[in-house]
């Protein structure tokens, strides 16, 4: 048995329905290297299955009320399928999520970056962590268990200077349906980093997410140019496409296109979506400064899910908590800096619960 698979399976707390870790291959990357899934089990029935590239959520599972689970996080099925793909299901994104004008100056020098056809530097560029092979570590506690990934991105990976480590965790409660996500990142020299997870739901569980209610604690959004790049300025929502202050169904915002746009956080940080027809609700809170809302604008049907289904437009919303794009060109933003002493660190909850069922109010 393979050191790294003898591990994994030492942790295992027991068997494929009872509380704790367990781990099995996954498929083999077009670089030769083996992926495993780890599949995380607590006390309620609840299960969130990770993989190792991208170190990616694929798949959760909270409990129906009735002996069974409903999957919540629309994606491929297998490993060729989510490697196929550009969605970044699930993933880690890095070293910088959204969006940056194709370059950043660091202490005075300039770092040239990876840009698209209009310009913009997405993510980082390609490769990015989520196409990366995390290297994982199982762990068990009274009151949780989990999965540690870590990652190093050298100096001059994607174009950003400097060595950056990384620690992904994620933590899944006994005894509640909660699963955490706590990433720490280390700088040998001056650096920027900004980071998120990529994972889309559905509480549904299938079909699309129109009639899901949204409510973020957020009254104003990042103003962004033609290029979807920050203009510096923070407006306010209140009155706008962009207002989930209160509880809203997301329908009007689908049928006006979709939405992909940068929340500014304030008060408990925290967003909730909520499925009225089956009750099924997700809050999400962060110590991040900003939640991107993207409602799956861009989903065509290419990809299927574990049941066979075209993964449609607005099939699924990510709500990805992080610092605003463009970050290091726009002095009155916070700060993405990373450097020896100044690690980055994001957390984030993903809290499931239920409410009383209703019927919807709205047309998908």
């Amino acid at each position: 048995m393979k050191p790294l698979v003898a591990l994994l399976a030492l942790a295992t707390l027991g068997a494929a329905n009872q509380p704790g870790v367990r781990s099995e291959a996954f498929g083999t990357r077009t670089d030769g290297r083996a992926v495993q899934r780890h599949i995380l089990v607590n006390a309620r029935g609840m299960t969130v299955e990770l993989m190792d590239h991208g170190a990616a959520i694929v798949r959760i599972a909270v409990p129906d009320g009735k002996g069974g689970a409903v999957d919540v996080v629309p994606a491929p099925v297998d490993l060729a399928g989510l490697l196929a793909s550009n969605r970044r299901y699930g993933a880690i994104v890095g070293r910088y999520a959204g969006r940056l004008r194709g370059e950043v100056t660091i202490d005075g020098t300039r770092y040239p970056l990876a840009t698209n056809a209009s310009g913009v530097t997405l993510h980082g560029g390609d490769p990015g962590f989520d196409r990366a092979a995390w290297v994982p570590r199982s762990f068990a506690t009274r009151d949780a268990v989990g999965l540690v990934f870590t990652h190093v991105s050298p100096d001059g990976d994607q174009g950003f200077p400097g060595k950056l480590t990384i620690e992904a965790r994620y933590t899944l409660a006994r005894d509640s349906d909660t699963l955490t996500l706590d990433i720490t990142a280390t700088a040998d020299r001056p650096t920027v980093a900004n980071l998120t997870n990529h994972v889309y739901f559905n509480l549904a569980g299938q079909g699309s997410v129109a009639c899901h209610v949204l409510r973020v604690d957020a009254d104003r959004r990042v103003e962004l140019d033609a290029r979807k790049l920050p203009t510096g300025r923070l407006v306010p929502v209140r009155g706008t496409a962009s207002d989930f202050t209160r509880d809203r169904p997301l329908a009007p915002v689908l049928q006006a296109g979709g939405m992909d746009e940068m929340l500014v956080l304030s008060g408990s940080r925290t967003a909730r979506l909520t499925d009225p027809a089956s009750g099924r609700m997700l809050a999400v809170t962060t110590d991040q400064p900003g939640l991107q809302v993207f409602t799956g604008n861009a989903f065509d049907g290419a990809d299927r899910d574990r049941a066979g289904r075209p993964i449609a437009r607005h099939a699924a919303i990510a709500l990805e908590p992080g610092h605003f794009a463009d970050s290091p060109a726009i002095p009155a933003f916070p700060s993405t800096r990373v450097a020896p002493g100044k690690p980055l660190r994001w957390h984030a909850a993903w809290r499931f619960g239920r409410v009383a069922p209703a019927a919807a109010a709205c047309t998908p």
